[in-house]
């Protein structure tokens, strides 16, 4: 990017190429709405739900590369609730089954979190 002070003077500005992927929100916006893809080409393949859930972890983990750990947290909680309301139980129903979702919910959060310590 380049800034002009004037007609003579010529100022060259370094500035982030993607400052919008830092933001929060939309990482969150990435969890959900590929988490929905996720699912979506999940129920068109019809292979076991392991595999959903894996592939969930995946975007909760990838969107959560470099971030802070609140960010990530919630990143794994958005991927537990897509897990829950359309792998576990279908419709988009919310329940609480035990320890499962427990499991689920660590294995969500923990690899997010983990995700956190990669720097590019």
């Amino acid at each position: 990017m380049t800034l002009h002070v004037s007609s003579s003077e010529r100022v060259e500005v370094d500035v982030d190429a993607l400052p919008l992927a830092h933001l929060a929100g939309l990482r969150l916006a990435a969890v959900l709405w590929g988490g929905l893809a996720v699912i979506d080409v999940w129920r068109l393949t019809g292979t076991p739900s392991y595999v959903a859930l894996g592939a969930l972890a995946l975007v909760a983990a990838g969107s959560s590369i470099g971030m802070r750990t609140g960010t990530a947290v919630a990143s794994g909680l958005v991927g537990w609730l897509l897990a829950n309301g359309f792998v576990v139980h279908h419709f988009g129903v919310l329940r609480y089954d035990g320890t499962s979702d427990l499991v689920r919910l660590a294995l969500l959060v923990g690899f997010a979190v983990l995700a956190t310590r990669v720097r590019r």
